[in-house]
Formats: C-alpha cells, structure tokens, sequence
C-alpha cells in the first residue's frame, strides 16, 4: 500500500498526511530518546526487560503476518529497524515527529542501502489516521499506548482502520514495579507520560466483545494482541 499519489513530501522518503510537517513532542529529542531506548541498561533498569523480549514480540506481526501492516508510533525503529529491513510485507509506519521517522529512515538505509520498496514513511496523527475504516490487516504499536491521558480514544481510532478478522499487536509500560512506578511518574510531571495505568487498568481498554484478547507480562511491561471479530 503506497501513497505517493496522496500525500505529500515532507523530507526525501517521508510522506506527511499533516498541514504542518513540524513540532511534533518528540522532535527535538528524538535523537536522545532513541538512544537511550536502546540501551540494555535502561530496559532492565526501568521496565524490566530484555530488548530481545520486544524483539521477539515485535517480529509476530512484521515477519509472519498476513497482508499488510501498520505500525503506529513507529518512532525511529530503535527495537524493530532489522525486522523491517527482512519483512516482504507491505507496511505503513507511521509517526508524528517527522525527526524520528529521518531517525527510522536512516536505520533502514543503513541495513538495505535505500528504503525498501515494501516500507511508506508517513507523518501522520494517530488520533486522526488518514485511512478509510477496514483498511488494513494487522496493526501494532510498539510503546505507545503509556504515552497518551486519552488511551481509550487512540485505540479506538487504531481498532477502526482494522479490518475484521485482522489482528493487533501492542506493548505498554505499566506501574507494575516501584521504579517503573516512579519513573513512569516523574516523567509525567514533564508531560512525557499519560495517565500511569496497571496492568489490570491496561486490559480493561481492550474489554469489548468485538475484540478476542491475550496478554502477558514481561518485568512491568504488558504485551497484548488478539484479533478483531466483526
């Protein structure tokens, strides 16, 4: 699924369904958080976890999937820049902040020489996807759902471009250890975080009887997916 036609240039590989290209949260501190989301040190430290665990859930939907896929909040690809150099699927990934995805951009050009022909950048805003209803088959996103105080209204809007029978795929932080409680807390203070949600409190916004749903935890980190029935 291309959109050369539909949208337009906003850097050289990235396509923007946006009127204005700049000032996204994450702009200016793009190059900053990518790298420090990337160290084995942060993710034990913090969530718990190993980047091979994100990894691992992460190469589901973007090497075995059917049909297409839309990867929301793709941010620079810190965790999933070789899985779509491999992939052979259609994929969309989008993001707000058009400097992660230069930073997603990069990973990908290092790793296959060009942006593969299978891959569309696009800055866009998940509260607003500029995709019919039913559009795709899988969709994920890949730590972004803490991010957000409206969570319920970003997967609302993630859920409608899912065609039935599709399946997603998220990962989340929750407060489900005192650092990750804290840290999740104090970041917040700086607008860096939503509403800090349990476990629990995480599950309960995929409770609806049009959604099939399974979850694991992994240190305070939710992984989540299912399918979509009607």
């Amino acid at each position: 699924m291309q959109y050369t036609d539909r949208f337009k240039e906003a850097a050289p590989g990235i396509l923007s369904a946006l009127e204005n290209t700049r000032g996204a949260a994450y702009d200016n501190k793009a190059t900053f958080y990518e790298r420090l989301v990337s160290t084995t040190l942060f993710n034990k430290l913090c969530w718990n976890v190993n980047r091979d665990d994100f990894k691992k859930f992460a190469a589901i939907p973007v090497l075995q999937s059917a049909g297409n896929v839309l990867d929301i909040g793709c941010g620079g690809l810190a965790q999933t820049a070789d899985l779509y150099s491999r992939t052979t699927h259609i994929c969309t990934l989008l993001d707000r902040s058009l400097e992660m995805l230069r930073i997603a951009k990069g990973r990908l050009t290092a790793r296959c020489g060009a942006i593969p022909s299978n891959i569309t950048l696009l800055q866009a805003n998940a509260f607003q996807l500029p995709f019919d209803d039913s559009s795709y088959d899988t969709i994920c996103s890949f730590g972004t759902i803490h991010l957000f105080d409206n969570k319920q209204d970003f997967l609302h809007e993630m859920l409608r471009v899912l065609k039935p029978g599709g399946k997603f795929y998220f990962y989340t932080m929750t407060n489900e250890t005192i650092i990750s409680r804290l840290f999740m807390e104090l970041l917040r203070l700086f607008n860096e975080f939503g509403v800090v949600l349990s476990r629990q409190q995480t599950c309960a916004l995929f409770d609806s009887k049009t959604l099939s749903v399974q979850h694991y935890m992994k240190g305070s980190v939710l992984f989540i997916y299912g399918q979509k029935l009607q």
